[in-house]
């Protein structure tokens, strides 16, 4: 992200615009707002490290799996973290976390130092979640997809600073977005990978002549419009 922003200065610019209590669905994110902090919703009287009490819920079965949090809002939602070491003699700041195994819900979610939660959207399969760049706003990005055979099949979600989905990206050619690398750049275009399998003679080392690799792709695309401005095969 470099000098100019950081993901502590993201949220607290953003801290004002929450006036109430409020239940947002748009662009198909599921989120949760509390009165004091933006997008967020504190479960009280929680250990800032350990899991935060498990209110019983009229929806939701009493006994829910350790680490795994409910709230009286969203009795739907259930997602699943812990902080288990604070650091020491550093600035206020948030975590950001893309949960996609283990118990609880998986997506995006956003912790204060203590563990509280100040952000979760319920997504089956969310990697790479930070805070970027695009149109000169500060934008939460993160890949959005399945894994097969070890790489990410997928798209590229973007949110404005008030959690608004405002753009998804793909790539270009009929190719599939992989999850390790989705970069906003100061032209407002995206820096993205892909996998695609692909025959070569692998007799030279031992394999059958038709063999199949995995060629990785760069590609640079226009968010905008989708197009492809560059291509790069392995």
């Amino acid at each position: 992200m470099g000098s100019r922003f950081t993901r502590r200065r993201f949220l607290k610019a953003l801290d004002a615009g929450a006036a109430c209590l409020a239940l947002t669905t748009a662009g198909g994110c599921e989120l949760l707002g509390r009165t004091t902090k933006l997008g967020a919703l504190r479960i009280p009287n929680a250990n800032p490290l350990r899991a935060p009490k498990v209110w019983p819920l009229p929806s939701v079965s009493p006994v829910l799996p350790k680490g795994v949090w409910a709230f009286r809002s969203r009795p739907d939602l259930s997602p699943a973290a812990q902080l288990t070491t604070q650091a020491h003699d550093t600035v206020p700041s948030y975590n950001f976390l893309a949960l996609k195994e283990g118990v609880g819900e998986h997506g995006p979610i956003i912790l204060d130092d203590r563990g509280q939660l100040v952000w979760f959207s319920k997504h089956t399969r969310a990697r790479d979640f930070k805070v970027q760049y695009f149109r000169g706003r500060p934008v939460l990005t993160w890949w959005e997809g399945r894994v097969v055979a070890g790489h990410g099949v997928g798209e590229y979600v973007i949110l404005d600073d008030s959690y608004r989905e405002i753009a998804r990206v793909r790539a270009g050619d009929g190719y599939q977005g992989d999850l390790h690398e989705f970069l906003i750049t100061p032209e407002d275009t995206a820096l993205l990978t892909s996998y695609t399998p692909t025959r070569t003679d692998l007799s030279p080392i031992g394999g059958p002549k038709d063999g199949e690799v995995w060629e990785g792709i760069a590609q640079e695309v226009d968010i905008e419009t989708g197009e492809v401005i560059f291509e790069w095969h392995s």
